[in-house]
């Protein structure tokens, strides 16, 4: 899937030119490394991305520039959710209920891996320093 950054000020026809990655409205573009069903995260200077096998891309927001591409899990893992961030890290959850948190930069580090010991696909959310996952049968809220 093409992977397209739009400037906040971008409106009407924002469609590309034949060929092209940029104009008035689009910053920057990549033909087909964009996720399938995930919907990228900003954070800080950078977007990140997860497809569906688990590789994070992580792009320099402003120009696209790829600064990093690592892989979470084992490669079968699936993940459907969409990335958050929230209180300094980013968080990517597997279809099989794994969750890594991820610090955010341009170095790619993963600072902890937690289970939720179910199946989870939907996005998880963030509110008030608590993190709520919908898993198959629960939803659940983890705070400090």
């Amino acid at each position: 899937a093409p992977l397209y950054a739009v400037r906040p000020t971008a409106t009407g026809d924002i469609t590309l030119p034949e060929g092209g990655a940029t104009n008035e409205a689009i910053a920057w573009s990549t033909g087909r490394n964009g996720a399938y069903m995930q919907t990228p995260v900003a954070y800080g200077e950078y977007l990140y991305s997860c497809r569906d096998n688990g590789v994070v891309k992580c792009y320099e927001a402003t120009t696209g520039d790829l600064v990093y591409e690592q892989r979470l899990g084992s490669g079968r893992d699936g993940f459907t959710a969409s990335p958050i961030a929230a209180d300094g890290k980013l968080y990517f959850t597997s279809e099989l209920g794994t969750t890594y948190v991820v610090a955010p930069g341009p170095e790619f580090e993963v600072l902890s891996t937690n289970e939720l010991d179910d199946i989870c696909m939907a996005t998880p959310a963030a509110s008030a320093g608590t993190l709520y996952f919908r898993t198959r049968s629960s939803v659940i809220a983890i705070a400090e």
